[in-house]
């Protein structure tokens, strides 16, 4: 019985102060509310009736073409962003064609790197550098490589589709050698592959990145 009498008086308190706020809201607003009411319900000419709804027509108009413009201002940045999206992924794909590796040589302390672009297209500005891995699993490139191109890298305008590969005198120590790449494909990027395979993107190519002056000695590729 107590519990059915707390919930009974539970009640009787919502009520009470149901009724207490609605009177409040009345006795703030009650005027306000009969005004409106008023001027709501008394007689209108057909004239005003008439500019009311060419108000409303033109409201509802203007409604309409804020929401289309939103709608086409929405679907124009989703657009974008998709042909965005696809053309990072084609380019992803397009420099993804390109690898570089070392094979070792004769017996004279040779090494050979090798650079496969199995694209359609040729690469460009293409400067292909010795490294040596100090440890394995292999964490990237150790090189810092200034404006000058060294006795272990090779420049080339073009690289043309197919697999090329340049010599390399190594006196073999206890690291491990690897093949920095850098190159830029035939819709302008600029990429970076690293001695652990990474892919890195560049907003320059590698000469206005390194400030390579020229004349400097340009290779000529020797096909593999």
């Amino acid at each position: 019985m107590g519990g059915d009498a707390d919930r009974r008086l539970a009640r009787i308190r919502i009520g009470a102060f149901a009724v207490l706020g609605a009177a409040g809201v009345l006795l703030l607003f009650g005027p306000l509310l009969a005004g409106a009411w008023s001027w709501l319900v008394q007689p209108r000419d057909p004239d005003w009736w008439g500019a009311t709804g060419q108000w409303a027509g033109g409201i509802g108009t203007l409604g309409a073409v804020v929401v289309a413009l939103w709608i086409a201002i929405r679907d124009g940045r989703l657009a974008q962003a998709d042909r965005q999206r696809r053309e990072l992924r084609e380019r992803q794909e397009q420099a993804g064609k390109v690898t570089a590796w070392t094979e070792a040589g004769e017996d004279d302390g040779t090494v050979f790197m090798v650079v496969a672009n199995a694209n359609a297209e040729a690469i460009h500005h293409v400067v292909v550098s010795f490294d040596l891995v100090l440890s394995l699993p292999m964490t990237g490139s150790t090189l810092h490589r200034g404006p000058v191109i060294e006795d272990d890298e090779y420049l080339y305008a073009v690289l043309p589709p197919g697999k090329w590969r340049m010599p390399v005198r190594w006196t073999g120590t206890d690291a491990t050698p690897g093949v920095m790449l850098a190159f830029s494909d035939s819709r302008d990027g600029h990429w970076l592959r690293l001695t652990d395979g990474r892919l890195i993107e560049k907003d320059q190519n590698v000469v206005s990145r390194r400030k390579i002056r020229f004349p400097q000695r340009i290779s000529v590729p020797e096909s593999y």
